[in-house]
């Protein structure tokens, strides 16, 4: 009889084990396919409150649209445009006059930073137009700050110039 209860024990202890394997497995994080990422990374600024020049690769009636816009413009590895709300950028909806609630958009803080992004979009032989007027930044999804070099030369743009400042 001892050994019924010992056996069953065994058993329910068993069961107790794979199900918190299981359990752990499936709420794990996915794993990086090629380990972390080398060097230090940069968290994403929205750039709230700042002037920011805008590169436009199109406006879209619904977030769906915009999506399937932006899975047709592929950079090859680089990240090419973001989707935000239009109501992201205080003056953006006058500049670009055509109707949607979502755009495809890439944010810089310097000039040079988007005339290099225009042509690279036009490399790949996608619409890049820089708005004419810098549109002030509500924070929100993040749009691209920080992909663009200092104007030194000494690394990435990690904060405000004095032309994005308002």
């Amino acid at each position: 009889m001892k050994r019924t209860y010992v056996v069953i024990a065994g058993v329910a202890l068993g069961v107790v084990a794979s199900v918190a394997m299981a359990v752990t497995a499936l709420t794990a994080p996915d794993p990086q396919p090629y380990g972390p990422p080398i060097g230090p990374t940069v968290a994403r600024d929205s750039g709230a409150g700042e002037l920011l020049l805008v590169v436009v690769g199109g406006v879209y009636p619904t977030r769906a649209d915009a999506e399937a816009a932006n899975a047709q413009m592929v950079f090859g590895d680089l990240q090419g445009y973001y989707l935000v709300p239009v109501a992201q950028f205080q003056g953006f909806r006058e500049q670009v006059g055509s109707p949607g609630d979502f755009a495809l958009v890439s944010a810089f803080r310097t000039q040079e930073g988007a005339a290099e992004f225009v042509r690279l979009a036009e490399t790949f032989g996608h619409p890049a137009t820089i708005l004419s007027q810098r549109v002030r930044s509500l924070g929100g999804s993040y749009a691209g700050l920080g992909q663009e070099a200092r104007p030194d030369g000494t690394g990435p743009l990690l904060g405000p110039v004095e032309e994005s400042l308002p």
